[in-house]
């Protein structure tokens, strides 16, 4: 059960979680435990089912509790070490991503002036910009029923290490998004966005729960990264792709267009997610050392 690509998953979630209250200490800040109760719980329900399933050889419903188990936790860290970083305090890079788009022909405002004219459209791509979790969820199971495990270890991979990208980068290049820089009106929670960021750079945001909490990394877009890697993922299944395909191109359209994102965002998301996919290949088939054991001849496999 803990093969080599499990280690690997859980080094990198004992990493982000060091990282995470290391900064939270250096900055004077605590984070909420109690708020890590759903969590917590969740964890613990369902990793005996992980074990169990894999010791009896239900292979498919240990793979999926592993993988769905190993993205919470490692989300959990990730969050406090995104809030935590935040009051590095780097220079805000709006001016730059601003010129950026300007560059290749892209002005927010007037997209989104566009966007919202069309109430139809703007309500769609709302609710499509929220499709990415399940999503994902879709694909932990249908990944899990995959013949080959190595494809929902992958996935897995993809998120962990797109995650860790998108947020170094954050904290050398942080930004108040179009809505802050150009002052075109705000929706509640971007508003509530642009509190948290504020209030964490004064240092005047010491709590951090998972209760109240906002996406803050404005380049490169984790939500364009995190929607590539969902369609990628499905890229083996022949009747899901091309639905997953637009469902998450919907999902970068929308980035930019309810004004979450700059255009270059989602550039620098779209590459972070190549990143991740070349990170994970370049191991090879070193990470899956216990499917050469399973798959090897009765007189080759290790005694």
């Amino acid at each position: 059960m803990l093969n080599r690509d499990l280690k690997v998953k859980l080094w990198l979630i004992w990493l982000t979680a060091c990282a995470a209250f290391a900064l939270l200490i250096r900055h004077g800040m605590r984070f909420d435990f109690r708020s890590a109760g759903h969590a917590a719980g969740t964890v613990m329900m369902l990793a005996p089912f992980a074990v169990v399933f894999h010791h009896r050889n239900i292979r498919p419903f240990s793979n999926m509790l592993i993988g769905f188990l190993c993205m919470v936790v490692f989300n959990v860290f990730l969050t406090v070490l995104t809030y935590a970083g935040t009051p590095l305090n780097a220079p805000l890079a709006d001016v730059w991503l601003m010129q950026a788009d300007e560059s290749i022909g892209i002005h927010l405002p007037t997209i989104v002036a566009w966007c919202e004219s069309h109430p139809w459209l703007h309500s769609t791509l709302v609710r499509v910009y929220y499709t990415v979790l399940p999503s994902t969820i879709l694909a932990i199971i249908v990944l899990g029923f995959d013949n080959d495990v190595r494809h929902l270890r992958e996935f897995v991979m993809h998120y962990i290490l797109g995650g860790l990208i998108t947020t170094v980068i954050y904290f050398f290049v942080p930004a108040e998004a179009p809505f802050g820089a150009y002052g075109y009106p705000a929706r509640p929670d971007q508003l509530r966005f642009l509190e948290h960021l504020h209030a964490l750079r004064a240092g005047e945001f010491r709590i951090v729960s998972l209760n109240n909490l906002e996406g803050l990394i404005t380049f490169p877009s984790f939500h364009t990264t995190w929607a590539a890697l969902v369609a990628y993922a499905f890229r083996h299944n022949r009747w899901l792709f091309v639905p997953m395909l637009l469902l998450n191109g919907g999902v970068i359209a929308s980035t930019v267009m309810t004004g979450w994102h700059y255009g270059v965002d989602v550039i620098g998301g779209l590459l972070v997610a190549l990143l991740a996919v070349f990170l994970t290949r370049l191991p090879g088939d070193w990470l899956h050392d216990d499917m050469h054991r399973t798959l090897a001849p009765v007189g080759e496999r290790p005694i």
